[in-house]
């Protein structure tokens, strides 16, 4: 049986000229050619013609891809061996179905975020009580069992989420000079609820009226990166009929790379919705919005004692294409404190979910990001993405490092007036 996803892009695996360039970019490719880019569109290939049958090495090198984009980056031939890895995984979904725990996750939990919530609130009283957090704590000894590391940073959970924490409808702190709705996605929401605080709070500065509905759910991003299309178009057709509701907003405001390339492409191209483009089209992160309507008299300087560095999200580069508004935006806060460091651009290793699924091979990808981390000098590293906020969190304390990360926008909070 050829898996029909696979099979469908049997003219984009037959583009590959097998040239190698995409192996130099991955961050999985370890000098095994079977761990390279171009080794995933051979299998595929061969899986499409009939040549192969979907095994278990096949599943586990398709597992491999963080979906990170770099390799169809440095493609000359336009080939996107991310996505002929999602193919495959969408195929393999469909044929053996997805592991119980993705099934309750995916089909129950994220299609009701009140439900996810109240089991955020749990998580946070349970954590609480075991004081799990604590790295010497005893209990850590169980973690393995459920597939995490024992000295895993554990975000805080059970906070006041942020549609607890703000109205649907937010006013401008000055003159209303533009409308917006914000789509915070579920990191921002419910387990860094500061993150979303400090997005609403620029937009109230630069004299936006912020829209948050409280019913938005999650934008589909790990559902459809797992394989699971089924699933993913459910939770994407709830946000697309609330966001479809709001008519005066000019622009929808993301926090996340993820949720932004999501909404902005995916929806569309990936889960066939063509009445989202004007949607996606209204998409804008939001360092691309306070470089849009801040001004000098907006913007002032922070001395944060400390040398800040930058790391660039995959999604939000590679996808959304927003690169320089953050660092503009960071060097006019914090001048000479803000320095670059190498491969700012390298991925991370977090790939949404796949540190949770992956937690040994994440860390493997995520000691080059460390080492240019603490080359750069730098104490503290922002990110435009709250699941790399996670996963540098992670890599640090995995490495005893003393580093700090925290997302872009509660720096420039800082810096607005």
């Amino acid at each position: 049986m050829i898996p029909k996803h696979i099979a469908d892009l049997d003219e984009a695996v037959s583009h590959c000229m097998k040239c190698g360039f995409c192996k130099a970019s991955c961050p999985f490719f370890i000098g095994e050619e079977t761990t390279s880019p171009r080794a995933k569109v051979r299998l595929a290939r061969a899986v499409a013609a009939g040549e192969l049958d979907v095994t278990a090495g096949f599943k586990e090198q398709m597992e491999r891809c963080l979906n990170c984009g770099a390799c169809a980056e440095e493609c000359p031939s336009g080939v996107e061996p991310n996505r002929i890895a999602l193919a495959a995984r969408c195929s393999i979904s469909e044929l053996d179905g997805l592991p119980l725990t993705q099934r309750l996750i995916f089909s129950f939990a994220l299609k009701h975020p009140r439900l996810m919530a109240l089991g955020s609130r749990a998580a946070g009283i349970a954590q609480q009580v075991s004081a799990i957090d604590l790295q010497n704590n005893p209990l850590r000894r169980l973690l393995p069992i459920v597939g995490m590391r024992r000295d895993k940073d554990l975000p805080a959970m059970g906070r006041r989420s942020l549609f607890a924490s703000l109205p649907e409808i937010n006013e401008p702190f000055g003159d209303h000079k533009i409308t917006v709705a914000y789509f915070p996605g579920c990191a921002a929401n419910l387990i860094y609820p500061e993150v979303g605080l400090a997005t609403v709070s620029i937009l109230q500065k630069l004299g936006a009226r912020v829209i948050l509905p409280h019913d938005l759910g999650c934008c589909s991003t790990p559902v459809w990166n797992s394989g699971d299309l089924s699933d993913a178009r459910e939770l994407a057709e709830r946000n697309i009929r609330i966001l479809s509701q709001i008519d005066d907003a000019q622009y929808l405001v993301t926090s996340c790379g993820s949720c932004g390339m999501t909404i902005s492409q995916e929806w569309s191209e990936l889960l066939g919705f063509s009445e989202t483009e004007p949607i996606g089209r209204k998409v804008i992160d939001i360092a691309d919005f306070v470089t849009k309507y801040a001004d000098d008299d907006n913007i002032q300087a922070v001395d944060s004692g400390q040398i800040i560095t930058y790391h660039d999200p995959c999604h939000l580069r590679r996808g959304m294409g927003v690169y320089e508004t953050p660092r503009q935006l960071l060097t006019s806060i914090y001048g000479d404190n803000f320095v670059e460091m190498e491969q700012a651009d390298r991925c991370c290793g977090g790939g949404g979910t796949f540190c949770v699924y992956h937690p040994q091979l994440s860390q493997t990808v995520a000691q080059t990001k460390m080492e240019c981390l603490s080359q750069s000098g730098a104490g503290l590293v922002a990110t435009g993405c709250s699941a790399c906020v996670i996963q540098l969190r992670d890599s640090i304390v995995h490495r005893k490092m003393q580093q700090k990360a925290t997302h872009t926008v509660t720096l420039i909070d800082q810096g607005l007036k």
